[in-house]
């Protein structure tokens, strides 16, 4: 994926992000579609348990639904921010 591809998946992901802290269900749908393969390896990754990584998993998407709202793209790129939301709860669920 060259600069200007992975520059239009950003701002794509970024407007989904905004359009789910509006109640955007679609926009759920379109942010899961994009990045559920990476958040399903980091909690597979830190769980080490499918069935685990798949029950985190919805709790991350959960979380998303509730804080997409306060997602600031100033602070961080769409995907650290949903990585980092994915990171914590797969700690915590190890925890």
């Amino acid at each position: 994926m060259d600069g200007t591809a992975r520059a239009e998946a950003r701002a794509q992901l970024t407007a989904a992000l905004a359009r789910v802290g509006t109640g955007d269900r679609t926009a759920l749908r379109q942010v899961y579609d994009q990045t559920a393969p990476k958040l399903f390896g980091i909690c597979l990754r830190i769980s080490q348990n499918r069935e685990a990584a798949e029950d985190i998993l919805q709790d991350v998407y959960f979380k998303v639904w509730n804080r997409a709202s306060r997602y600031d793209p100033a602070r961080a790129s769409p995907i650290t921010w949903l990585c980092l939301i994915a990171r914590a709860t797969a700690i915590d669920y190890a925890r």
